[in-house]
């Protein structure tokens, strides 16, 4: 996916976000990492986008079906970020994403 596509996601999903429409945030999450595309992206560029959902700060602290069927998405690319680079932050956002799914 090229940066500016992704960039563009992104800034729609802050203003759902903002707007307090979290379902159509969360399905913007599910939209862009579901997207072939998102994998084509540099890994610094996914990463952002997935660091935004994992450390979404605000988030309400009982997860709806919109908020799980996202960090199901993000698995994925997680853990092919994981694959890719081995990055600690990577591995411990994993984890959280995983830990937020059980």
């Amino acid at each position: 996916m090229q940066s500016q596509q992704m960039i563009q996601a992104l800034a729609q999903i802050t203003s759902d976000f903002r707007r307090g429409d979290l379902d159509a945030a969360y399905q913007g999450y599910r939209d862009l990492f579901s997207s072939p595309a998102f994998n084509q992206g540099s890994a610094d560029d996914r990463r952002q986008a997935l660091r935004q959902l994992v450390y979404t700060q605000g988030a309400p602290t009982q997860f709806t079906r919109t908020m799980r069927v996202a960090h199901d998405a993000a698995l994925g690319p997680i853990q092919a970020l994981v694959a890719e680079q081995d990055d600690p932050a990577d591995r411990e956002m994993l984890r959280l994403c995983k830990t937020r799914l059980t």
